[in-house]
């Protein structure tokens, strides 16, 4: 295989998109696979997390971790707040601390950048220098769930909030060529914010009914098992917020019924979170286009699926792999 490049430095991009992050990870192996390796890493809230580790060599190491993920693990990660955001973040980002073991930025294995939000004036800040582990927790920030972050004077948080996928650093990198992974393109399991949404006509009742049924009958009782809570390690449940939502099961999610029932705290924020990351992405895309952008299907994953690391995994290793022709075509490579 030629390893003649037309392109000098290239550039990965890794987008935010909390739980979807995982998808980074195979998209990663995909491009060793084919003999790509990037010259720069740039990321944006889990994104800034997944490169930074990837900058530091630990990439096989992540993936056995998040492999070993279960829905229990996640919640014993999170240590509950009253102010500022729901979570601390201290115990996720002290599993990776370990790992950095103090490192700076420019002591990584290749250049580095992480993106933020300053909180005051909505501004992006390019993490370029300082401790590693400082510019992963800012860029995680994500505003009502982690607690901003104190950087120089300025409080930050969540990246994605300004630049979900952020080509613009990655030029600025001076990268001749720019791979980005864009975990928000099917969103809500694929649905279109672009148009308007249009309500199909309700079925008259007397045309639902069966032939030879009795209307007047009543409906026969349908049996439906509950499903048993999740419990902590003293045998008590977890709060309702905490538990797994009703319509998910381990490897499939299937979109619930409409309900007429008011959307619990964190899907609400997390649906927010959704539409914000949509909007913004395809605005800052439009203008800052990657040279090829990849985009795995994670509709059906929601951003604190942390626990279903596999599906996402082999994901993202799917959507590199359709588009590697057009990656060979213009790297050069046989």
């Amino acid at each position: 295989m030629s390893t003649q490049r037309r392109y000098r430095r290239i550039g990965l991009v890794l987008g935010g998109g909390a739980a979807r992050g995982w998808a980074h990870i195979g998209a990663i192996r995909a491009l060793h696979d084919a003999g790509i390796r990037p010259d720069i890493v740039v990321g944006t809230s889990i994104g800034a997390l997944v490169g930074a580790v990837y900058a530091n060599g630990d990439l096989d190491w992540l993936e056995e971790w998040v492999s070993r993920l279960t829905w229990q693990t996640v919640v014993r990660l999170l240590d509950l707040r009253i102010s500022g955001g729901l979570l601390g973040g201290k115990k996720v980002i002290q599993v990776f601390a370990n790992r950095f073991n103090g490192r700076e930025i420019n002591q990584l294995d290749m250049p580095f950048a992480a993106v933020a939000t300053e909180l005051d004036s909505g501004r992006e800040t390019w993490l370029q220098d300082g401790g590693v582990v400082d510019a992963v927790r800012a860029s995680i920030a994500i505003p009502g769930i982690f607690t901003p972050v104190l950087h120089d004077g300025v409080w930050l948080v969540d990246g994605g909030l300004s630049n979900p996928v952020p080509v613009s650093v990655a030029r600025g990198m001076r990268a001749d060529y720019v791979i980005a992974v864009d975990l928000n393109n099917d969103l809500l399991n694929g649905r279109d914010f672009g148009g308007a949404v249009v309500d199909l006509p309700p079925v008259p009742v007397e045309e639902a009914q069966p032939v030879g049924v009795d209307p007047d009958a009543p409906a026969p009782a349908i049996a439906t098992a509950e499903p048993s809570p999740l419990l902590r390690r003293n045998g008590k449940p977890f709060p309702d917020w905490l538990q797994p939502s009703p319509e998910y099961s381990r490897d499939v999610r299937v979109p619930a019924a409409p309900s007429a029932r008011v959307p619990s705290l964190l899907s609400s924020i997390a649906q927010s979170i959704d539409i914000m990351q949509v909007r913004i992405t395809r605005s800052r895309l439009a203008g800052e286009p990657a040279d090829i952008l990849i985009q795995p299907r994670l509709g059906g994953m929601g951003i604190f699926d942390f626990h279903r690391a596999e599906p996402a995994i082999e994901e993202g290793r799917a959507a590199v792999e359709a588009m590697l022709p057009a990656i060979r075509a213009c790297l050069a490579i046989d």
